[in-house]
């Protein structure tokens, strides 16, 4: 007996597509209702219909602008670090190159540590004139003592460098899964074709991964912004916005200005932003898999 197109196990998975979309779809139908009305929690009156008022004073809000600049340099920058570096960490733990063996575990640390964990880390380590900065500056003769969170330009990289830090482990463990699938022999015999190293790995484990180089590159670009937590420790989403993306901005605006139709809003378009970057990735996904 055929039930949903998998001779009948659709029955037994049928529950956890319902559980799944109970606490994805029903939440964000429910938040893009609360967007489409006023509250006003001075006044007895309840909520208003306003329709897509929002949705149109969003665009004129510098500082919601301001947030799309800076959600969009989260999510390109440190995914596009994350892959280069965890792809370079992955060939040399394959490679079993001098000091892979202890950084195997060491290398998985910022991945285990709690966000804001991470986030007092990385504050403690940048505290100007005693963290962990200044100390490695002051080895090369240069006495750093500035406040790195307090300029926007060197906060933002503060956060970037932070969000690399914790992510590129995850990205090296996956692309290490991959390459590790490879067979040696490809390897072997591209050597005796006279392939050097770099092409080795070059003409053969990158393209090899491609379809997880992809995977990963969706699954970074929606946790890029879930350092909601380092943000929130290390910078606040100062100095003057430079370290505020949407979801921050949502949170300030619902939770402090409490106004949480606006704030709903924000976060209905940050879903439908995310899903549009997302969405190329996933077709090449889906291509690369019907191929096989």
């Amino acid at each position: 007996m055929r039930a949903f197109g998998l001779n009948g196990y659709g029955y037994y998975i049928a529950p956890t597509f319902v559980i799944l979309a109970t606490i994805t779809v029903v939440p964000l139908i429910i938040t893009f209702v609360i967007s489409l009305f006023y509250f006003d929690f001075t006044s007895p009156e309840g909520p208003i219909w306003q329709g897509f008022y929002n949705y149109g004073a969003l665009f004129e809000d510098t500082r919601f602008l301001n947030s799309l600049v800076v959600m969009a340099q989260l999510i390109f920058i440190p995914v596009t670090l994350q892959v280069v570096f965890g792809l370079a960490l992955a060939i040399c733990l394959r490679e079993k190159l001098a000091g892979t063996r202890w950084m195997r575990v060491m290398f998985l640390l910022p991945a285990v540590i709690p966000p804001a964990v991470s986030g007092l880390v990385w504050k403690l380590f940048v505290i100007p004139g005693a963290g962990g900065l200044a100390w490695l500056t002051s080895m090369t003769g240069v006495d750093l003592d500035v406040d790195v969170l307090a300029a926007p330009t060197s906060a933002l990289a503060t956060v970037i460098v932070a969000s690399t830090w914790v992510g590129t482990p995850f990205v090296a463990l996956l692309l290490l899964s991959g390459i590790e699938t490879i067979s040696t022999d490809q390897y072997e015999s591209a050597t005796i074709d006279g392939a050097t190293w770099w092409q080795c790995h070059r003409y053969i484990s990158i393209p090899a991964i491609m379809p997880i180089i992809r995977t990963v590159v969706v699954f970074r670009i929606l946790e890029a912004l879930a350092i909601f937590p380092i943000i929130f420790v290390l910078t606040g989403g100062g100095p003057a916005g430079s370290t505020e993306p949407i979801n921050f901005y949502a949170y300030v605006t619902g939770f402090d200005y409490l106004q949480i139709d606006y704030a709903a809003s924000m976060i209905v378009l940050f879903f439908l932003i995310m899903m549009s970057v997302c969405t190329p990735f996933l077709v090449q996904i889906a291509r690369s898999t019907a191929e096989r």
